[in-house]
């Protein structure tokens, strides 16, 4: 745990950091600090230094899953969040925050995500803390009125995820193959049966939105087979999502939700 803070007593919060990116993890510290909150860094795996063999092995491409290859930089970021979900297993922790390390809080965050904790209704598997999706059905509101809403497409991106338990337990479960990129996996939340919420508007920005310093490397779909192949993901994606919603939370969910 950093020394400089302490810690939200129920709430082990991981901040996944490369070796190397020191000014990051500085800056991540600072943030933490700032809302009286205690972390511990969880090394990310650098997918650019694993052999091409083992890239191979771990994410093999499976084209009825997604329309291209899985970069280095999206295995190892894949990887990093496993190693997260391992971790909360291995503990045991009921809940705890994981953070990749380009983050920015939202004013008053420590607040805001007691009261999150303290909201009545069961925990789902996993509630996401940043990123805005339009629509959605509205479960729980907050006493500083954000909303804790459910949409059939999730947000996108990882960079702030509350998991419980049961939810890390879920995703290791789903995860024995890496067939889309992290952040895709989690919008295909029907395939690891996980209850995916998000708080509106969110509690945490992404502190790189430029891109310029993400690792990732997503390789981009190339000419118009490629470009098929992503239009047709997408229609499979809407296709399955709105099925997927209705078929688990029923028509007046799926209708309260929206269908955008």
């Amino acid at each position: 745990m950093s020394s400089n803070a302490a810690p939200l007593p129920t709430l082990p919060i991981l901040v996944i950091n490369l070796r190397g990116s020191a000014e990051r993890l500085k800056k991540a510290s600072a943030e933490l600090a700032a809302a009286g909150l205690a972390f511990e860094r969880l090394e990310a795996v650098d997918g650019r230094l694993l052999p091409q063999e083992e890239l191979d092995r771990l994410a093999p491409w499976d084209q009825g899953a997604f329309f291209k290859p899985l970069s280095p930089g999206e295995v190892g970021c894949y990887l990093s969040h496993l190693a997260a979900a391992e971790r909360i297993v291995t503990e045991g922790w009921p809940r705890a925050l994981v953070l990749e390390d380009d983050f920015l809080l939202g004013e008053e965050f420590g607040a805001r995500l007691a009261d999150l904790l303290g909201v009545s209704c069961a925990a789902p598997d996993l509630i996401k803390l940043e990123g805005v999706r339009s629509g959605g059905q509205s479960l729980a509101v907050l006493g500083s009125g954000h909303q804790l809403l459910r949409n059939r497409r999730p947000p996108s991106r990882t960079i702030a995820q509350l998991w419980s338990l049961a939810g890390a337990r879920k995703f290791l479960a789903a995860s024995r193959e890496l067939r889309r990129p992290v952040d895709v996996q989690l919008k295909h939340w029907w395939d690891g049966d996980l209850e995916i919420l998000h708080v509106s508007p969110p509690l945490v920005m992404d502190g790189d939105s430029s891109g310029k310093g993400s690792t990732i490397g997503a390789r981009p779909s190339r000419g118009l087979l490629g470009r098929f192949r992503k239009m047709g993901y997408k229609l499979s994606f809407a296709w399955l999502s709105h099925w997927h919603y209705l078929r688990r939370w029923g028509l007046k969910a799926w209708w309260q939700a929206g269908l955008r």
